[in-house]
């Protein structure tokens, strides 16, 4: 797991996959790549960046209790969010340590996992800062940071975790 400020994305890596996503999620950060929009009110959607190795997906949810979000891992991709519009509560965990909901489904990409009695990495994610989740890391998102929940945009990018290998 990364947990950086979106200005430090390239302390971590030069690899062309790892530069592709980033200059997706910095070109969003300063308005699209047409320029002059809030990042909050960038369209929701899928948009490819290098065909299904990587590509994002912008959309709109609400923030919940930790215990109505959904914890998961992938095995394909690694995830990097980055919320839009608010803040949002994450936590991470080693799949070790956790007891399986649901299998894993390829076509998901996702093996779904039930919350532990104990968060032990528990934070708070902020417009300009984002996360990345490596396939052996299952995690959670959508957390709620106030008593009631908000509405949320973000954006979690999707690279086939091959890729970040050198």
């Amino acid at each position: 797991m990364i947990l950086d400020a979106l200005q430090n994305w390239a302390l971590y890596s030069t690899l062309p996959a790892w530069k592709q996503a980033f200059g997706f999620l910095t070109s969003l950060a300063q308005g699209g790549p047409a320029g002059g929009r809030p990042a909050s009110e960038y369209p929701t959607g899928e948009y490819p960046i290098d065909g299904r190795d990587i590509y994002a997906v912008v959309f709109d949810c609400t923030t919940k209790a930790l215990l109505d979000t959904t914890v998961e891992a992938h095995q394909t991709y690694a995830d990097i969010h980055l919320p839009l519009s608010g803040p949002e509560v994450h936590s991470r965990f080693a799949v070790a340590d956790l007891e399986q909901k649901e299998p894993y489904d390829a076509a998901k990409d996702a093996a779904l996992y039930h919350h532990p009695d104990r968060f032990t990495a528990l934070f708070t994610l902020h417009p300009g800062q984002f996360a990345l989740y490596l396939p052996h890391e299952a995690h959670l998102s959508q957390g709620k940071t106030d008593p009631r929940p908000q509405q949320l945009r973000k954006v979690v990018v999707k690279v086939r975790a091959d890729l970040l290998r050198p």
